[in-house]
């Protein structure tokens, strides 16, 4: 690298190099202008794009409640047709009006594809601890157990050791089912929950 002794010569250097290399400059710069407008574009269509897919969600969901078979087509087109939160929103509504109508086989299958299509950790937390909700009133005991397994992070473990007891406690395993009340009044979690822990332990004691 050259050293400049004097500002008569760095200015020359400059010049010569943007004479050299200008063309090159500009290219380049009208490249990175480019990335730079495509990428805002995409990321204002992202948005625009979700916008508008939350108001249809929140159109669907509101004729859900009507419980016409119609309406029910409708959200599962919906549900189906979107890979995104509001997909996965669409099928636990739709796996809560099937329990509703103890139609649990379905909202078996409704709660398979929120957990299958969802891309946030705390939605795939919630589709699981209700997945495996269904499938203990299914006594699908054992496959509710591994679902279980499924879900992380540390805001749920709570619900996770409530809903295992629970599980465990329908198998027979009295054992099982006190340690994991225990264990869930162990950890950091809402208070209801536990409260409702303590009973169950306590009947498991009688």
């Amino acid at each position: 690298m050259q050293v400049y002794t004097t500002e008569t010569e760095q200015v020359d250097a400059i010049k010569r190099f943007f004479s050299t290399n200008g063309k090159y400059l500009a290219v380049g710069l009208v490249l990175g202008i480019g990335v730079l407008l495509g990428w805002r574009y995409w990321q204002t269509h992202q948005t625009n794009q979700l916008h508008n897919t939350a108001a249809v969600f929140e159109e669907l969901n509101k004729s859900l409640a009507s419980g016409s078979k119609e309406n029910v087509v409708a959200v599962e087109k919906f549900a189906n047709e979107t890979d995104n939160v509001y997909g996965v929103m669409a099928d636990l509504e739709l796996a809560k009006q099937a329990t509703a109508q103890n139609d649990l086989a379905q909202a078996e299958k409704n709660l398979l594809a929120a957990s299958g299509k969802a891309k946030d950790g705390n939605m795939q937390a919630v589709s699981n601890l209700r997945l495996a909700r269904v499938q203990l009133a299914e006594d699908k005991t054992d496959v509710a157990l591994k679902t279980l397994d499924l879900v992380k992070g540390k805001g749920w473990q709570v619900m996770v050791e409530d809903i295992r007891g629970d599980i465990l406690a329908k198998k027979g395993d009295i054992a099982g089912a006190r340690a994991a009340y225990s264990t869930g009044l162990g950890l950091e979690g809402p208070q209801v929950i536990k409260d409702f822990m303590k009973i169950k332990l306590n009947n498991l004691s009688n």
